[in-house]
């Protein structure tokens, strides 16, 4: 069960004073209860949202809220400072001792705070009062000012001389007192009324204190209960120590509230404009709403189907074009792809050949060497395979030469380049379903663009049929600025490679795929390697980790 209690100090400070009773309704009746310390704002807006079961709130909220939400009055609080609960509650105003006010009309030049304009011991009282002298607050007080909760904090503005005068329920002050919160003699309460009886200083006429209600939608069956463990709470028992009162007793005459009311021409002596407007308005609002939305949504209707033609045509002809830069793209890419292969494997062919070739010639040599002077047919024979021998060398080393390409260094944003590339590669991701995680900072450094591209494509391709048969296949690629170097660190979590095909990895012709040439890790190795970087690879607990430094350069270092 939730009870909201209407709050003017800590919620903390309200939560203590109150939890220890309803701990003892709790073991009476066999609920548990939630108390809820609630500014009267927040009080109003759950007691509306049908959030609460009961409240504890003064005299001035319970009647308000028994006519818009139909709360009933179930007890009244006796104080402890007062055993009459229709005589309870009243204003103080407050200022400091050396100041002297002997007439409600000096606090129209004098600066006033209160907590709150709703706030009954804090300011309805005292409004009314004011209100039966033909003064108003607002228009004559030129300084008044509402600073909000907790109330102790009026004190301390009066204290500190940032305000004159405090507006406080009586006994707010004296209760700060016994707390040791403000000095004995450094505050006091003005334009006092004698109350008998009554333990506290009061600048007004009194009124009933707190009061126990249930909401409409509460049990009468629990409510009962509830009424019947709280009227065996006695002065003496810890539950009303703590909450500092003496008993509850049953609901007080509200009749004072009700002229309070009228003085302040408040409901029900007034319709209440500002509830029936707060329940209607958003009806009101929510029609004309539907009926511009409606009107809208026509002419929006209308528009997009002219919009959507004109956007369609356009689209078609935008993605055919697209579609042929990036196909022509892909050729010119591809094609430089094959005339690096071609070079690698003519590099590779001319290291495998001159091999062999080298030691034809030595062997060769060597016949010749042990040939007798009688031997001259088989002198010249040899001498014409080592010939043959060199000519076949010279044209490997033509070959080789004429299939290198010429490396184009310029100005390569690497983070423009990787973006790039996985536009050329984003079918190969839409097939596999994959978004890589990126992290790319800018970096800028001097590099032949189409090695680096080919160097990334076969990276990431290379990481794309590592996760092949993947169910979730994920790719991160990574590009960061680290000691004057472009790190470039591309991460799958495919298969990855078993220990000896990783310390073979930069090997020429060695392959784990059925139609590989090995020469793809080779190629981007002698690439960065041009450029003056370096690059590693390293197994992951799932998958391979790739990382490419180069070095940043400016153009005068090329």
């Amino acid at each position: 069960m939730r009870i909201g209690v209407l709050s003017f100090a800590s919620p903390h400070t309200v939560y203590q004073r109150w939890a220890p009773t309803f701990d003892r309704v709790a073991e009476d009746t066999g609920h548990t209860f939630s108390v809820l310390p609630l500014t009267p704002g927040e009080l109003q807006e759950s007691v509306a949202n049908d959030k609460l079961d009961f409240i504890i709130g003064n005299a001035l909220t319970t009647v308000t809220f028994k006519k818009d939400y139909g709360v009933s009055n179930l007890l009244s609080l006796v104080p402890n400072y007062h055993s009459d609960p229709d005589h309870a509650i009243g204003s103080a105003l407050i200022t400091r001792s050396s100041i002297n006010i002997e007439d409600i009309e000096q606090l129209s030049t004098m600066s006033v705070v209160s907590s709150d304009p709703n706030a009954f011991g804090g300011f309805q009282i005292l409004a009314g009062e004011l209100a039966s002298l033909s003064i108003n607050p607002f228009k004559d007080f030129k300084k008044l000012t509402f600073v909000g909760f907790p109330q102790d904090k009026l004190l301390n503005l009066v204290l500190d001389k940032k305000a004159d005068v405090a507006i406080l329920p009586s006994c707010v002050l004296e209760s700060a007192i016994e707390k040791g919160l403000v000095p004995e003699s450094a505050l006091k309460v003005v334009l006092q009324k004698e109350v008998p009886n009554y333990e506290c200083a009061v600048s007004s006429s009194l009124y009933p204190s707190y009061a126990f209600s249930k909401l409409g939608h509460t049990s009468h069956v629990l409510a009962t209960q509830v009424v019947k463990s709280l009227l065996t709470i006695t002065n003496k028992d810890k539950e009303a120590i703590s909450g500092r009162y003496q008993y509850w007793s049953a609901p007080v005459n509200d009749r004072e509230v009700f002229r309070l009311l009228r003085t302040l021409n408040r409901w029900p002596f007034v319709t209440n404009w500002e509830f029936l407007l707060k329940g209607a308005v958003p009806w009101v609002i929510g029609a004309l709403i539907l009926l511009l939305l409606g009107y809208l949504h026509h002419l929006r209707v209308k528009r997009l189907v002219v919009l959507r033609t004109r956007a369609l045509s356009s689209e078609m002809e935008q993605h055919q074009h697209t579609q042929k830069e990036l196909f022509e793209q892909q050729k010119q890419f591809y094609k430089a792809q094959r005339v690096l292969l071609t070079g690698e494997m003519a590099s590779g062919i001319a290291h495998e050949l001159n091999q062999p070739l080298a030691g034809i010639r030595y062997l060769t040599q060597g016949c010749l060497y042990r040939l007798t002077p009688e031997q001259g047919e088989l002198n010249s024979a040899l001498n014409k395979a080592i010939e043959q021998v060199d000519r076949a060398q010279s044209t490997i080393k033509r070959f080789r030469q004429f299939c290198q390409q010429p490396s184009v260094y310029e100005k390569c944003d690497l983070k423009n380049l990787i973006e790039e590339t996985l536009n050329l590669m984003a079918p190969e991701f839409k097939r596999m379903n994959i978004s890589p995680k990126l992290s790319l900072e800018r970096v800028t450094t001097i590099a032949d663009i189409s090695l680096i591209q080919q160097v990334l494509v076969n990276l990431i391709r290379n990481s794309l049929d590592a996760m092949e048969s993947e169910a979730l296949p994920e790719l991160g690629i990574r590009l960061v600025k680290e000691d004057n170097q472009a790190l470039i660190v591309i991460e799958d979590n495919g298969i990855g490679l078993s220990e000896e095909a990783l310390s073979r990895l930069f090997f020429p012709f060695e392959t784990s795929k059925e139609k590989g040439l090995g020469l793809g890790m080779v190629i981007c190795k002698r690439i960065i390697e041009e450029h003056g970087g370096q690059i590693h690879a390293v197994n992951l607990i799932k998958g391979l980790k790739i990382s490419v430094s180069l070095p940043i350069k400016e153009q005068q270092d090329v």
